[in-house]
């Protein structure tokens, strides 16, 4: 619950709901548009040390900052709306995120299964791919600037802006963490480029899934001749079996001088899912190590009980990986494997993923998408019987006209045209009937007769 301030009642025109948080800089307010009824966050910044000239470049910076960051359009970034001035201070409405951080979910519990830090971290990386091709450097990701929905959609906050609103703050128990994160150049003082955000987002995924900052020290100093000097420590010993790749990609990530980094965000998102695809799918995705202290007593806590019923077809699958990419990116194939291992049928597993879409019209428009793969058998992978045409099953129709009506649906549903003719043609026991029984599967009814047309030619 966040507390109500009597005295800050407006800033700008935004009507103030409560304080978020504080920091050496400024402040974090919960506040309502009421021109377009919209829930925001204000971020207050406080520029009362600094001296006239100083104070009047700060702000224009600042304010040239914000409009570079505005025009970072992304799903994973958090959204400024508006920047102006408050009694002379600077200020910034942005999208409120309705959440917690990566920090506040590593303090409640330190160490992240290997394939949900991925899924955070590829988002991330999404996020920081668009930002560079414009130029944007963020400088300051760390896990406090890293937001986290219910569905563990990400949003990335401070794009561009982080470096300003730290620019005079000195360095106290508040900041000890931030240097954990930067980059040898950045410790140096030197000019960064979009190689000092691999950086970061390596040091953070390594203590997502280690449970301890991959550099150490007990006070500013000590860390950054860390970050300048140490290497990268290893992953424990349970993570590199079980993910032997990640270990060789934090290292590169990390490296002390920029060349040696990935190039671009995008070259070390290849190099994560290639992880993915050879470790995380084979170990189930639950890589996860429990820090000391933290085991049940007697031991470890015994494994999840494995999911009943055959695996859900590999087909369907991909179809559903193609389907939400759209909605959710480069997080969809971890988060569909990840539930389906743990989804007893395909209507449980479709109504999850629906869930984890954003509420709204893009929900409804993915459930309606998926809708016709729900109520159906076709889900679970099963042996075709002898002598049966897999791509016919349980149908007396030729062959030839599924295949022609399959084509003809796609350009209209996509890839799950086959699975709804298989469906489909199970009980349609004329060519007419199976076109008409398809054409209730397109949503557009000039599209539905154009689709209908075609079962004449």
């Amino acid at each position: 619950m966040v507390s109500v301030e009597p005295h800050s009642t407006t800033i700008g025109r935004y009507v103030v709901e409560g304080l978020i948080g504080a920091g050496a800089m400024g402040r974090i307010y919960r506040a309502r548009d009421p021109d377009i009824k919209r829930t925001v966050a204000i971020k207050l910044i406080s520029t009362n040390l600094m001296s006239g000239a100083d104070r009047d470049d700060y702000i224009k910076r600042f304010r040239r900052e914000a409009e570079a960051a505005a025009r970072c359009a992304h799903p994973n970034i958090v959204t400024i709306y508006d920047f102006a001035l408050h009694d002379g201070e600077p200020f910034l409405a942005m999208e409120f995120v309705d959440g917690m951080s990566l920090r506040q979910a590593l303090d409640e519990s330190p160490v992240m299964a290997v394939s949900e830090a991925l899924g955070i971290m590829l988002q991330v990386l999404d996020a920081l791919a668009s930002t560079h091709e414009q130029g944007v450097v963020h400088q300051d990701i760390k896990p406090a600037n890293i937001m986290l929905t219910a569905t563990r959609r990400v949003k990335v906050g401070d794009f561009g802006i982080s470096r300003f609103a730290n620019v005079e703050a000195t360095i106290d128990s508040n900041l000890v963490g931030t240097p954990a994160y930067m980059s040898p150049e950045q410790c140096r003082g030197e000019e960064v480029d979009g190689r000092a955000d691999l950086f970061a987002v390596g040091t953070t995924l390594f203590e997502m899934v280690a449970g301890k900052r991959a550099f150490a020290g007990r006070n500013a100093t000590e860390i950054s001749h860390q970050i300048c000097n140490g290497r990268l420590p290893l992953l424990p010993a349970e993570v590199r079996a079980a993910v032997p790749r990640l270990q060789t990609v934090l290292e590169r990530a990390t490296a002390k001088r920029r060349e040696d980094r990935y190039s671009t965000a995008g070259a070390m998102v290849d190099a994560l899912r290639q992880v993915l695809a050879v470790g995380v799918e084979d170990t189930a995705d639950e890589t996860r190590i429990e820090p000391a202290g933290r085991l049940a007593p007697g031991g470890p806590s015994p494994p999840a009980a494995p999911r009943s019923g055959a695996p859900i077809d590999s087909e369907i699958l991909r179809i559903l990986e193609d389907r939400l990419k759209i909605y959710l990116g480069p997080i969809t194939r971890v988060m569909v494997r990840a539930a389906a291992e743990k989804c007893r049928s395909l209507d449980e597993l479709c109504a999850e993923l629906v869930l984890a879409v954003r509420e709204g019209p893009e929900r409804e428009r993915f459930r309606r998408e998926v809708e016709p793969l729900m109520g159906t058998s076709l889900g679970r992978s099963s042996a075709p019987e002898a002598g049966a045409e897999s791509s016919t099953p349980h149908s007396l129709l030729p062959g030839q006209e599924l295949e022609r009506a399959q084509a003809a649906l796609a350009r209209y549903t996509g890839p799950i045209a086959r699975i709804l003719v298989r469906r489909v043609a199970a009980n349609a026991s004329t060519i007419e009937a199976l076109w008409d029984a398809l054409a209730q599967h397109i949503d557009s009814p000039a599209e539905r007769t154009d689709f209908l047309r075609q079962r004449g030619k």
